[in-house]
């Protein structure tokens, strides 16, 4: 029964839609009666069946695979961190069923192709030596460089992003997250590129260039004014009631902005991932990380970003999330808490991330002098330098009095 199970790792596990056969219609796992009329007692009835009936047949199965599949694939449910989620029932030895999406496919096999067509050697599925993670496209680059190329169109969380960038990381990958939707979690929080939505069949094409629209990051330094290097103040937050308002303080930056908002930017002869994936293999494109957000810079302005923002520091080794020991005869639902994929979306953009300020220069007050070197002090009526006294004793200009006096 539950022993039977195939335990699903925090990356194989998703929230997936269920059906629930002798009610003939799908759970709502985020209701406490399921979505089903009188249901309020059915979620404990499920937890009950645990041990006692066989996962076949509990009458949970997956609605896509038999809607595309033309499959029963029975379902039973996990807990993570108070939230319900199903997943796929299989037993030891059984490959895991596949939840992604022919735009994800088609994806992993243009970059693998691409990769090979500019003599780097790529794999698709490929674990990593720890065991801890499973890279969608592995690019054995230049110099021993190791990208892990990870198309990410579903929606996930901050928190689960990092935690698998983490084991990538920890495995010496350098991997490459590549976004479509301009609002997701990860945007920033791994080192990313952002990429149209297109269609399988248009991005199976080679011919079809697929443009990076975001995570390519550039190096700029100058003046904050309306002549200076930079388009807008970076410290000066966007203003959608004034989007053409650049906020301009007059001081110095140094900052990291997208490609695509940078002063130098024309709209001509755009990044493509093609070119993005065959650079970062070669090691002409790095990784980096400032205050908490990540992107990728060109290899030459490197060493500038290494000036302004130091040495890069090693990630402090965090402790795996899933505890270690022998899990054979656990059930799935006894696991610990792990990422629940539920987190309120939030709205997010790019942005230009501050390395250096500078306040604006202020020209220190010449004051006038004599001959002598003595200061000459202000006429008492325009301001001017005065070196003559009027009949009171006070410094002023003949014509000046006379003005007064009329």
């Amino acid at each position: 029964m539950d022993d039977e199970l195939q335990i699903d790792s925090d990356e194989d596990l998703f929230r997936n839609p269920v059906y629930y056969e002798p009610a003939g219609c799908n759970l709502d796992l985020d209701r406490a009666d399921l979505g089903v009329p009188q249901g309020q007692d059915l979620l404990s009835r499920l937890l009950r069946m645990r041990k006692r009936v066989p996962v076949d047949k509990r009458g949970l199965i997956c609605p896509d695979c038999r809607d595309l599949r033309g499959r029963r694939v029975p379902m039973y449910l996990v807990q993570r961190d108070g939230i319900w989620l199903a997943s796929h029932y299989r037993k030891p030895g059984d490959k895991p069923i596949s939840h992604e999406s022919d735009e994800h496919l088609a994806r992993k096999e243009r970059v693998a192709k691409d990769s090979e067509d500019h003599g780097f050697q790529a794999d698709i599925e490929s674990q990593t030596p720890d065991g801890h993670a499973r890279l969608d496209v592995r690019i054995n680059g230049a110099n021993g460089i190791v990208l892990g190329y990870e198309p990410q169109l579903s929606i996930q969380t901050a928190r689960g992003m990092r935690a698998r960038e983490g084991f990538r990381r920890r495995a010496g990958i350098q991997s490459v997250w590549d976004f479509a939707d301009p609002d997701h979690a990860g945007i920033g929080t791994v080192p990313y590129v952002r990429t149209p939505n297109l269609p399988a069949s248009v991005i199976r094409v080679q011919k079809n260039p697929i443009a990076v629209q975001d995570g390519n990051f550039v190096l700029e330094e100058g003046q904050c004014n309306q002549n200076g290097a930079l388009t807008r103040c970076p410290e000066k937050p966007y203003a959608p009631e004034s989007p053409t308002d650049t906020g301009h303080c007059e001081g110095w930056h140094r900052v990291l902005v997208p490609a695509h908002q940078s002063s130098a930017f024309t709209g001509e002869g755009r990044l493509t991932l093609t070119r993005f994936i065959v650079e970062a293999a070669a090691g002409e494109r790095v990784p980096f990380q400032r205050s908490g957000h990540r992107g990728w810079l060109p290899a030459q302005q490197w060493q500038q970003y290494l000036e302004a923002n130091g040495p890069a520091l090693h990630d402090q080794e965090r402790p795996p999330l899933i505890r270690q020991g022998d899990r054979h005869g656990k059930r799935t639902e006894d696991r610990p808490a792990s990422e629940a994929r539920a987190e309120p979306k939030q709205k997010r953009g790019s942005r230009s991330i501050v390395l250096e300020s500078r306040p604006q220069e202020t020209e220190a007050v010449r004051v006038p002098v004599d001959t002598p070197g003595q200061p000459i002090p202000p006429c008492r009526f325009c301001g001017q330098p005065a070196s003559l006294p009027g009949p009171e004793g006070l410094p002023e200009h003949f014509s000046c009095r006379r003005r007064h006096q009329l």
